[in-house]
């Protein structure tokens, strides 16, 4: 558990860390080399192999673009005009006579419907469907704390796999998993930020037009992977810092994103900072091929609470859980409907 899942360390010059070894990167333009390098690979911690299929000369997996292709601009703006009402639908369900969790209440609900969309799971199968993905997701030291044994993720895991072995969109699985665990989280750590800068909240009422920017900066500021790993293949130099063949480094995202050289006051919300390039998602060949998705999840919603409220407020001190990913346990806000 930490203390605040929005208040990462800040940036500071590359080191090497005793405890694992890596070379710490934390800075920026430091990050941001080592996204652009073909020769440091992903990887685990301890630079072991990820997984999740064959990898391309640059460490890319190959079904990416296939994943990419699948989530296309066409196909999201088409998921995008059934989702908004259903945004709508089930905001309008929700209490205001006392405190409500957005996470559980809204974006659970809401992220499992837009993945049976992308995946066309039938809605007999979803519930089910979104148990295993709860098992599957890939956040070990969350299934650790959960006491869940690996036979039972291992199974859940092959139940996905088998039944997403001929869905419309390449690594089937991974997708839904990602979509209906991993971005309702990231949607969690980003609507929280917002709700807690008022003055934001009014600005974007009062300028629509600011979503995009507002939507960037909410993925620069809330992103949901505080850190990736990275292992070199080949000897390696990043201004100054030397990785030989086999080194591990330790990108801490989250930190970059605070870099006051790249953000000017950095630990300030504001929807209308102009685009100056969040890693959350990556960058390049290695970005996430889920981010049309992302985008469209992030805009819709917000814009949907926007309307469907006059007042959001959070209510109560907010608590963390962070693993491979980092998410507030709930989004308890006090909710007045617009009149």
């Amino acid at each position: 558990m930490t203390v605040d899942g929005l208040s990462p360390p800040p940036p500071r010059a590359p080191y090497v860390d005793r405890a694992s070894g890596n070379w710490v990167l934390s800075r920026y333009a430091d990050v941001l080399r080592a996204f652009r390098d073909a020769r440091l690979w992903p990887a685990g911690s301890r630079g072991e192999d990820q997984g999740g299929g064959p990898r391309d000369d640059a460490g890319v997996l190959v079904e990416r673009s296939g994943v990419q292709d699948s989530l296309s601009a066409s196909r999201v703006d088409a998921w995008h005009a059934a989702v908004a009402p259903l945004a709508l639908e089930l905001l309008q369900r929700l209490p205001t006579d006392r405190s409500v969790d957005l996470l559980r209440g809204f974006a659970m609900p809401w992220c499992l419907r837009l993945g049976r969309m992308v995946l066309g799971v039938s809605p007999g199968d979803g519930e089910r469907l979104a148990a295993l993905a709860a098992l599957a997701w890939p956040d070990t030291g969350w299934r650790r704390r959960l006491f869940v044994s690996r036979r039972r993720i291992g199974a859940a895991v092959a139940e996905l796999d088998r039944h997403f072995a001929t869905a419309p969109v390449p690594m089937g699985r991974q997708t839904f998993v990602g979509t209906v665990q991993t971005l309702p989280r990231l949607l969690a750590n980003g609507w929280l930020a917002l709700f807690r800068a008022p003055a934001q909240v009014a600005r974007l009422r009062a300028q629509p037009d600011l979503m995009p920017r507002a939507v960037e900066e909410l993925l620069r500021y809330a992103g949901i992977i505080p850190r990736l790993y990275r292992r070199a293949t080949a000897d390696v130099e990043l201004d100054g810092v030397r990785l030989a063949a086999g080194a591990r480094a330790t990108l801490m995202i989250a930190s970059a994103n605070r870099d006051p050289e790249q953000f000017p006051e950095p630990d300030v919300v504001d929807v209308s900072r102009p685009g100056a390039g969040q890693l959350s998602l990556g960058i390049g060949r290695g970005s996430c091929a889920g981010a049309r998705l992302v985008r469209m999840a992030f805009a819709v919603s917000i814009m949907a609470m926007l309307e469907t409220f006059e007042h959001i407020a959070v209510a109560g001190e907010t608590r963390w859980r962070s693993g491979h990913f980092c998410w507030p346990l709930a989004v308890p806000v006090v909710l007045r409907r617009q009149l």
